[in-house]
């Protein structure tokens, strides 16, 4: 796990170490080529425990920012990659569709089990992509997404 700890990760561009501790921790290496030099110049001896603070706040406020740019330039473009292989269906009212729901049963193979169900009646679109369906006119209204419908191929007159 220090090990995972210590790498940098892709999508934040930090270790999970500096995110946490805002430091990297010390590793066996470390030991064995001595500690840093720390220049003349740098008070960081004689800093009080305030200025510590501050300056561990500044440290990690900077770091949370760079590290949600990071992530968000990362999602956009997963979702550009994703909706390059997307194919998105278009469903209208009134049209007939099946109904993707496989049941599973004792004793019998999956593959010889139906998986889609109707054909159902699409009564009403809900923005963005569910739909109402309906198997007869006097059957429960049932909301589902359009992942779950296929299209009939052949025209079907509405059973009521």
């Amino acid at each position: 796990m220090a090990a995972y700890r210590a790498g940098k990760h892709e999508l934040t561009g930090f270790t999970p170490n500096f995110l946490v501790f805002g430091r990297e921790n010390r590793m066996p290496i470390d030991l064995l080529l001595g500690p840093i030099q720390e220049t003349d110049e740098d008070p960081a001896s004689k800093r009080s425990y305030d200025d510590f603070i501050e300056q561990q706040i500044e440290v990690f406020e900077e770091a949370y920012q760079l590290a949600r740019q990071h992530l968000g330039n990362s999602a956009k473009r997963r979702k550009i990659e994703y909706d390059l292989r997307v194919k998105t269906k278009d469903f209208e009212v009134g049209q007939f569709v099946w109904y993707f729901y496989p049941r599973r049963y004792q004793k019998r193979s999956p593959k010889w089990s139906k998986s889609y169900d109707g054909p159902f009646l699409i009564i009403r679109k809900i923005p963005p992509c569910d739909f109402v369906i309906q198997r007869t006119k006097k059957s429960r209204p049932i909301v589902v997404h359009a992942n779950k419908l296929k299209c009939v191929s052949v025209q079907l007159r509405h059973l009521g």
